[in-house]
């Protein structure tokens, strides 16, 4: 009797067991709510959006549009704002069971709210929000020490941040204080789940200042596989790359590390249309700036991660906001419209600058041989008529500007002064709460030639104001002249001149001072700087320019061709 009540126990120990080992890989269904690239729009936009940057690569996964401003829900002017993600982020949660929410990065730069605050009051907004957030490289605009103060609240002079704060390939060792926030990794547990989850930042230097780029790691593999053992080796079921690398980053990502199950991406500013399977890894991104919300469903099994839905929610006008989070914002704005460094421009949310009479669209037009954009020949113009009029500088012969540090386009209608820098929004100027100083350098011709094939080879975008050039895209390019190069050199004019054939030993060329340090940099600091007197500022220069002409009308006019494109735009619908 002994012995078969023995078997019987045994038996039963067995079964249990087996059902408690059952239990911990039985399905799971987890909701993962993403954001990237709010840029500090914390409150709502009251104009059209525009399409991403790298709307055409990739084009099976990322919206296109037709036209300049539409978006795959139609045209909003009303949209955005951190208080109604908020209700759809708690909405959410209260829905559903297991839900975790991510931020993949630039959370700075990009708006009044930003040059006021400097981000902190959205970080705390979002500790309540969110359960991770990626560092992305706009975190770094204001320098290590600016980041520090932002992140223990020492600059607010109140609470410090706790939202947990992510990135595995930058080297904070001698950044003390920094380096015991920033985490390299967290597991989160979700309906008895483990889910690891790192965080990756890209490391194009183009993207920082000259003294952040000896934190990177150059090895983002390496450094990606050594995060995903790390947390196989705590038990971790599901490993969540929290990415601010861009979609191609993303890819060569899923191409290169085995082990990541899901990729959260940002960087890019592009809005899939149905969610990336590549190399067995699910890859999502949702836009920016605040404009939707991504939701990713995944069962969690014995088999490992599988996609069962990915869709975005618009966050628009028909979300109600938070009623906490908007008696705050309308506080923050308060303090914005009391700031004698903006409210020299008046109400900078409601008083009138210009009226434009089209769509002024950020990117080139998306057919035809035209790569000057409208937004930036209206930009690179007012800095130039700017500088024009200038004291204590020598007289400017044209203006060079890189497509990436402009922002939005300014949709037809009445222009705001939040519109204009929502355009210009990058740099901090503590004095003036305003971004870029405008500067002239004296370039030779040579240089010339080389900074538009370096700008080609890089694909940096340059846009100008009183230079005109065409290159061949079809041709590899080179960042050295004399070779088979994409430029052609004698199509390089300014002032209606070739410069080949014009004898100048030298052009005087107006730039950011963003710009002008890049380029500094690239030649061994070798250039000389000429800051006007008083200085002048990107955002003052435009808005004053939209001002004088009271009635705004800009298109690509053809200053850049690429002359391997069909010259004639065949528009689809």
């Amino acid at each position: 009797m002994k012995r078969t009540a023995g078997k019987i126990l045994a038996v039963l120990a067995l079964v249990l067991g087996l059902a408690v080992l059952g239990s911990a890989q039985q399905a799971k269904i987890l909701t993962i709510l993403h954001t990237n690239d709010t840029h500090s729009a914390m409150l709502p936009f009251t104009h059209q959006p525009y399409p991403a940057p790298f709307a055409g690569r990739l084009a099976d996964h990322i919206v296109t549009w037709c036209d300049d401003f539409r978006t795959p829900f139609g045209f909003d002017r009303d949209y955005a704002g951190i208080a109604r993600m908020a209700t759809l982020i708690k909405r959410i949660r209260t829905a559903k069971r297991d839900v975790l929410a991510l931020n993949a990065g630039d959370v700075f730069v990009g708006s009044f709210e930003f040059n006021e605050y400097l981000g902190y009051p959205e970080l705390k907004i979002m500790e309540r929000l969110y359960d991770a957030m990626e560092l992305g490289n706009h975190e770094f605009d204001l320098g290590l020490d600016a980041l520090t103060g932002i992140v223990t609240g020492t600059l607010a002079q109140s609470d410090p941040v706790t939202l947990p704060l992510l990135n595995s390939n930058f080297d904070l060792s001698n950044v003390p204080v920094l380096s015991g926030i920033i985490q390299k990794r967290i597991i989160k547990t979700i309906g008895g789940v483990k889910i690891g989850i790192f965080g990756l930042l890209t490391e194009d230097p183009v993207n920082y200042s000259p003294d952040v780029v000896p934190l990177f790691s150059g090895d983002i593999p390496g450094v990606a596989a050594a995060q995903v053992q790390a947390l196989k080796g705590q038990g971790c079921r599901v490993i969540i790359c929290l990415s601010h690398l861009g979609t191609s980053g993303d890819m060569d990502l899923a191409d290169s590390v085995e082990g990541i199950d899901i990729i959260v991406g940002g960087h890019s500013h592009e809005l899939f249309n149905k969610a990336v399977i590549r190399n067995g890894k699910i890859i999502v991104q949702a836009g920016s700036h605040g404009r939707f919300l991504g939701e990713l469903q995944v069962k969690v099994d014995a088999g490992g991660v599988k996609l069962l839905k990915w869709q975005v929610h618009q966050v628009d006008k028909t979300v109600m906001p938070d009623p906490a989070v908007n008696a705050q914002l309308a506080a923050l704005r308060a303090g914005i419209l009391q700031d004698p460094r903006f409210s020299i421009f008046g109400n900078v949310y409601a008083d009138t600058v210009a009226t434009a009479v089209r769509n002024i669209a950020h990117d080139p037009p998306a057919f035809g041989n035209r790569r000057d954009a409208a937004l930036a020949d209206l930009v690179t113009d007012a800095m130039r008529t700017a500088l024009q009029s200038a004291s204590g500088v020598p007289p400017v012969d044209c203006v060079l500007d890189a497509l990436g540090y402009t922002e939005f386009g300014i949709p037809a209608g009445r222009i705001v002064g939040n519109d204009i820098m929502r355009a210009v929004p990058y740099g901090y100027d503590p004095a003036s709460g305003l971004g870029f100083k405008v500067v002239i350098t004296a370039l030779p011709p040579e240089l010339i030639l080389g900074g538009l094939e370096y700008s080609l080879a890089a694909s940096l975008s340059i846009q100008a104001s009183g230079l005109t050039f065409a290159y061949d895209s079809s041709l590899p390019p080179s960042q050295y002249l004399g070779q088979i190069s994409q430029l052609d050199p004698m199509s390089v004019e300014i002032g209606g001149t070739p410069i080949l054939a014009s004898g100048r030993p030298y052009y005087f060329v107006g730039m950011t001072d963003q710009v002008f340090n890049f380029l500094n940099a690239l030649v061994g600091g070798q250039l000389q700087r000429f800051d006007p007197d008083p200085p002048i500022f990107e955002y003052a220069a435009v808005r004053s320019y939209m001002q004088s002409l009271g009635t705004v009308d800009y298109k690509s006019e053809g200053r850049i061709i690429d002359t391997a494109a069909a010259p004639k735009a065949v528009r689809r619908h």
